[in-house]
């Protein structure tokens, strides 16, 4: 499920086969996020949590989501969303990433400029979001549980299906024996929150 992060990950031999693909890291991460491989996950995307790595980000938010971090997971889109307006894709006009869920009013034709791209399906993903954090805080009976469950699951499948095509449209599915060129200097904010959580305790995980 990618609303909720499971006690463990799903299939503890695919973490290997996965890590052995030699994708790019993006891919790599989307597939962790699928097994609910979140130490996998997270362990890739703390290299790419900066401007310009906006599908390090949009992926951050969903592990965060997942992990039912609700606060953090609005920080990253809320950084997905600042980033869109400088980042300079490789290959512009294939970046769409919004679905039918976005806003009727979103612009979001292939030639359309890159922020409204990336702001349209960070809309929808923090209205996913809310409706997530809504689900999981709010008491269901059993029959109404399992029905806006299904529904919610469904949204974020789709979300990550978009993702992932847009992460190969962009990067290939092919070996990346180098992945360095894909990861990202965070700035000193960034860095200094990452040395707190490593070396302080602080935040959700420890490494």
């Amino acid at each position: 499920s990618l609303l909720f992060a499971p006690p463990s990950t799903l299939h503890p031999p695919l973490t290997p086969l996965i890590s052995a693909l030699a994708l790019h890291p993006t891919l790599e991460t989307a597939l962790h996020l699928l097994n609910a491989d979140l130490p996998s996950a997270h362990f890739l995307i703390r290299h790419m949590q900066a401007p310009p790595a906006l599908e390090g980000m949009l992926l951050h938010a969903l592990l965060h989501r997942m992990e039912g971090d609700f606060d953090n997971a609005r920080a990253w889109l809320g950084d997905a969303r600042d980033a869109g307006e400088g980042w300079v894709p490789k290959r512009r006009g294939e970046e769409n990433l919004a679905g039918e869920d976005a806003d009727a009013n979103a612009n979001t034709n292939s030639n359309a400029p890159l922020n409204s791209q990336s702001n349209a399906h960070t809309g929808e993903a923090e209205r996913l979001l809310d409706a997530v954090e809504q689900f999981r805080k709010t008491p269901h009976s059993a029959e109404t549980r399992d029905g806006v469950a299904h529904a919610l699951e469904a949204r974020a499948r789709r979300e990550m299906e978009r993702i992932l095509e847009w992460c190969v449209r962009k990067f290939g599915d092919g070996t990346w024996l180098d992945a360095r060129s894909a990861w990202v200097r965070p700035g000193d904010d960034v860095r200094r929150m990452g040395q707190e959580q490593v070396h302080r305790g602080n935040g959700m995980r420890e490494f």
